[in-house]
């Protein structure tokens, strides 16, 4: 079974099942994790927020949305916050050309910088309706995934922004 495989949603779905899987998956681990549930008609989300370190100790926020549709296929997606945000405006082309340059070499993983000047991980799986089983411990595996190409990227990424996250003035 490929790392893709298994990942369905829609009404075949156990409703909740994937949310489920992948609780077990975080508590089986013994990670430490907040959850929010939001539920519409058609959809039903989930988000899974953690902390997590990277090799040199420093935190950064982990959250792995799920998404599933009573009427299409869903995501799970991955975001890594708290990774450095951009503080000198004259840097934001330099910046900007290596996120672009580091989303060409990786190919699972998209960094962004968001509009708070934050820069973001991105990690996006399918949920394709098909037979198959949710393998959780795939997610498990993508998130590791990102945390070790934002380990390979820390030192260029440092270099142009401070570590961390910037409160917005409300914060």
């Amino acid at each position: 079974m490929g790392l893709f495989d298994g990942f369905k949603g829609g009404d075949t779905a156990a409703p909740m099942g994937i949310r489920n899987a992948i609780k077990e998956e975080l508590d089986r681990n013994d990670w430490n994790y907040e959850i929010t549930d939001e539920k519409e008609d058609d959809r039903q989300e989930t988000y899974f927020y953690m902390r997590n370190e990277l090799e040199n100790d420093e935190p950064i926020t982990a959250v792995i949305v799920v998404r599933e549709y009573n009427h299409a296929d869903g995501f799970i997606k991955i975001k890594l916050y708290d990774i450095a945000y951009l503080e000198r405006a004259e840097a934001r082309a330099e910046l900007l050309a290596k996120i672009n340059a580091w989303n060409g070499e990786f190919r699972y993983v998209k960094f962004c910088l968001d509009s708070d000047q934050d820069v973001v991980l991105d990690i996006d799986l399918p949920l394709d309706i098909h037979e198959g089983e949710f393998q959780p411990d795939s997610v498990m595996a993508m998130m590791a995934v990102g945390m070790r190409v934002v380990e390979k990227v820390y030192d260029d990424l440092t270099e142009l922004c401070t570590r961390g996250h910037k409160a917005r003035p409300q914060e």
